[in-house]
Order: C-alpha cells, then sequence, then structure tokens
C-alpha cells in the first residue's frame, strides 16, 4: 500500500471578528484541524491565551494519506476557529483548501524548500463574507510502501482487522470487544482507551512512522 506523510502546522491567525458581546478583552481563541470532512481525524490547538483575535499557535498535526489522495478535489483540509464559551463554544469561522491545491502549491517550489507557507481567508459562520486569515506551512513526505507491521491482536478485536485507505487516510479496520459492542471508525488513539492492550499497537506504529504523534484512522 503506498502512502505520504502530510504534515500542516497552523501558525497563526489574524484580523478574526470577536464574537463576544462581553467581556471582549477576554478571547482565547483555539483551532480544530480536520482532514477529508471527516470529524474522526480531527486534532485541537492550544487556546491562545495573548492575542485575543490575533491567535499564535505553531500548533503540528500529521496526517498518513493515500498516495492519490493528492489528485482529488474532494478531500480539503478544514480549519475552523473557536471562542470559549459557558456553556457553548463559538465559533468564529472556517478555512478549508483541497489537498490537490496544497500538493500543486508544494511541488511547485522552488528546489530545497522543505515547505510551504499560505494564508487563507476565513470564512465567517453563518455569515456570507470572509473576516480574517490564517496562516500555515505544510509540506508532503515521499510516497513510500506501508508495510503493515506483524502484531497479536489477543482479545482486543476479531477477524477482520487490516489496514486500509478511505476518505483518503490511511485507517485501520478494528472490529473491537468492547460491552459486546462493534466499534467502526475508531481511531487508534481513541482504541488505547478503550483498551490499553492497543499500547502495543501504537509503539509498532510508532516504530514505523518515527512519530507517535502520527494519527492513524480507525475504518
Amino acid at each position: 500500500m503506498e502512502v505520504r506523510l502530510f504534515e500542516v502546522t497552523l501558525v497563526s491567525a489574524k484580523n478574526l471578528e470577536n464574537v463576544r458581546s462581553v467581556f471582549r478583552d477576554r478571547v482565547r481563541i483555539y483551532a480544530k484541524v480536520s482532514l477529508g470532512n471527516n470529524p474522526r481525524t480531527e486534532k485541537r490547538s492550544r487556546k491562545d491565551k495573548r492575542g485575543q483575535t490575533n491567535p499564535a499557535w505553531n500548533f503540528k498535526a500529521t496526517y498518513i494519506i493515500g498516495k492519490n489522495t493528492v489528485e482529488s478535489q474532494d478531500i480539503n483540509l478544514l480549519i475552523r476557529l473557536y471562542c470559549p464559551r459557558t456553556g457553548r463554544d463559538s465559533e468564529i469561522g472556517e478555512a478549508s483548501v483541497s489537498l490537490k491545491e496544497l500538493f500543486d502549491r508544494f511541488s511547485s517550489l522552488p528546489q530545497g524548500e522543505g515547505s510551504a507557507k499560505v494564508n487563507y481567508p476565513v470564512n465567517s459562520c453563518g455569515k456570507e463574507y470572509s473576516q480574517g486569515e490564517v496562516c500555515l506551512t505544510f509540506k508532503f513526505g515521499d510516497v513510500f510502501d506501508f508495510v503493515p507491521p506483524s502484531i497479536d491482536w489477543g482479545k482486543l478485536c476479531v477477524d477482520g482487522t487490516k489496514f486500509v485507505i478511505k476518505g483518503g487516510v490511511l485507517c485501520l479496520r478494528l472490529t473491537l470487544l468492547v460491552k459486546e459492542n462493534n466499534f467502526n471508525d475508531v481511531p487508534i488513539d481513541a482504541a488505547a482507551d478503550l483498551a490499553r492492550l492497543a499500547c502495543d499497537i501504537l509503539s509498532q506504529i510508532k516504530d514505523i512512522f518515527e512519530s507517535r504523534g502520527v494519527f492513524v484512522v480507525v475504518d
């Protein structure tokens, strides 16, 4: 199975809308990054406590994607921005861009440049205009052949375990035995929370991708 690494760093944002009607100087903005319109790929940044409507995070998210994922306009990188509120956080807006567009930009870089830097407008939530923009850097790794590790799954799952590409992302297909329910579409990190036996899986995945921070989505 041929795959590649996709790494994106959400650097900062500026001139965002202030969604607080009171205590307008207490804006603490955070971001959620996801891939392929799949909420299970979602990663959340820390809250910025200083920049108000000009937050900075330098938040990195790494994904394993299929070789041909970069050829599709239908698989997007989605960044949603939020302001914490009592009861329910307020969504400020979002920025979305296809992986194909990002890959085309990256491919056009002069040889030797390791990553690309871009700005995208933030579309205000529920409104027909944009306000502010996000700044991010990103890079794509070379294609390599992913060889699944040899794992003794024990009592963690039943028949059907295999690695697949779904929604452009490398996924691990598991049927878990937890409280007599079958769990599908469970990220490997969530599987570790459900069953500590998954720590052996994580350690072997880490050896392959050289980083536990790599996100592997379960199909």
